[in-house]
């Protein structure tokens, strides 16, 4: 999932390029957020990933109502910081795109806490190879619209570079297969 959620940060980043001077690591950190915060709480012993599974317990940083929070939270501190909320917006889509696209190719997440209805159609754990090649299509079509909405604007992305983008975003989903192959042969 790492993949299609750092390309989703080309979108913002395009449509606040001209107007409003915030640089991608922004919009990178803001697509991570989730992931980030679950990263920080598995090193505290707040969350946690099953033994010889893909499975996490991750209710606090994905789960919906603290999802919803932390949403909330980031994009008052990105207005509190640059006093513009357009692109506080950009980053509650960001951080909400990443919580739809978990639930849609991801894993399930608990819907209201640990206990309850886990949702999601968990193409990670039930189809990888089909959830993986999904993600890689997202970000193919990110990408694409990124490079054509430049070459509109008289900005063209240069061959090479859009080639580094298409290897990065598509390339680095694709980059999965074969360790998610392994995983479920062994």
């Amino acid at each position: 999932m790492l993949a299609v959620h750092c390309a989703a940060a080309l979108v913002p980043y395009e449509l606040s390029r001209k107007h409003h001077k915030v640089g991608f690591w922004l919009f990178l950190f803001a697509a991570q957020f989730l992931d980030i915060l679950m990263l920080l709480l598995m090193n505290i012993n707040f969350e946690r990933v099953e033994s010889n599974s893909f499975n996490l317990n991750r209710f606090l940083s994905h789960g919906m109502p603290f999802a919803i929070m932390w949403t909330a939270f980031f994009g008052l501190l990105v207005f509190a910081i640059t006093k513009q909320a357009i692109i506080a917006s950009y980053c509650v889509a960001l951080i909400l795109f990443h919580e739809v696209c978990d639930h849609i190719i991801g894993f399930e997440h608990a819907l209201f806490d640990t206990d309850s209805t886990q949702i999601g159609f968990a193409f990670y754990s039930n189809a990888p190879i089909l959830g993986i090649l999904i993600e890689a299509l997202m970000c193919a079509v990110i990408v694409f619209w990124f490079c054509h909405r430049r070459a509109i604007q008289d900005v063209p992305v240069s061959l090479p570079s859009m080639l580094g983008l298409y290897l990065i975003f598509v390339g680095g989903a694709l980059f999965m297969i074969p360790l998610i192959s392994q995983a479920y042969i062994s």
